[in-house]
């Protein structure tokens, strides 16, 4: 109640801070990613919500490099999600590792891994992984099947303070909730979780972004507290059955709710190169 406190909280707070996605329309609407701040990006499954969540992290590590950053993505392999984020450092597809089939002195045939991971080299790709894990600031983590996934909320705290982490990523949210080891419903679940992140990102002051499928009415699946908690709210489309190629690999940005800043509504595209097995902004 007294002057020099809320002096204090406009000086010491810093929950309005921003790192620039680097995709123009869409900083226009919401500025950046937004710390201090529970961001989700919503879609239909398949349409491309952890590639953008990728490109997100991409922008850090090749455009900020020294902004600390944890990610799970728990679709995938951690092998997976490195792979991805070399190919945005090499500009190259490098997310399978070459094989080849051999015939064992019995007959019986083989499938052995090949130091190559789509024709790259294997060497390129750890030096591509090196540069940016040399600076120690990027935490890679996982939530194994015997967890209890409400500590996530746990993980992040320690991210946010022990490691100085500006961002943590993780996706799916629904899964959390199907792996959830208390009796209540998966919608009181995703209730409570969706709140405590909103709350545990303004108390920390970090970015928390997540994605969270969408049903065939599209709404978020599951629960529906999932978009009411969280600030900013990126909803993704694609045509994926369309018969051009170009109009197969766009993804459009809508934004659908902005609550740090205001501005709704379009928020650019991004091209899927099939090649470098990396979006990009489309240009026009």
């Amino acid at each position: 109640n007294r002057s020099d406190q809320f002096e204090a909280i406009i000086r010491d707070e810093k929950n309005s801070m921003y790192i620039p996605t680097g995709i123009q329309d869409l900083d226009d609407r919401i500025l950046g990613l937004m710390q201090g701040h529970f961001t989700v990006l919503t879609a239909p499954e398949g349409i491309g919500k952890t590639e953008l969540m990728r490109y997100f992290e991409a922008n850090l590590i090749k455009n900020h490099p020294t902004v600390p950053f944890a990610s799970m993505h728990s679709e995938e392999s951690k092998k997976r999600s490195l792979l991805g984020l070399a190919s945005y450092v090499l500009e190259k597809d490098v997310t399978l590792q070459d094989t080849k089939s051999v015939t064992k002195e019995d007959g019986d045939e083989e499938i052995i891994y090949l130091p190559s991971y789509k024709g790259t080299p294997e060497d390129e790709v750890i030096g591509a992984i090196k540069s940016f894990t040399d600076r120690e600031n990027f935490y890679q983590f996982t939530l194994s099947i015997d967890d209890d996934p409400m500590s996530i909320l746990e993980q992040i705290r320690y991210f946010a303070e022990v490691c100085g982490c500006k961002y943590v990523f993780f996706e799916p949210i629904q899964d959390l909730g199907y792996a959830r080891q208390n009796d209540s419903t998966l919608e009181a679940f995703l209730s409570e979780l969706a709140t405590k992140l909103a709350l545990l990102a303004t108390e920390l002051g970090i970015g928390i972004i997540s994605i969270a499928h969408e049903n065939d009415d599209g709404q978020i699946r599951d629960c529906r507290m999932i978009g009411k908690r969280a600030s900013v709210v990126l909803k993704l489309a694609r045509d994926k059955q369309a018969t051009d190629e170009d109009e197969k690999n766009t993804t459009k940005i809508v934004v659908e709710k902005n609550r740090p800043v205001g501005p709704t509504g379009y928020g650019g595209m991004l091209s899927f190169d099939s090649d470098t097995f990396t979006l990009s902004e489309k240009e026009y």
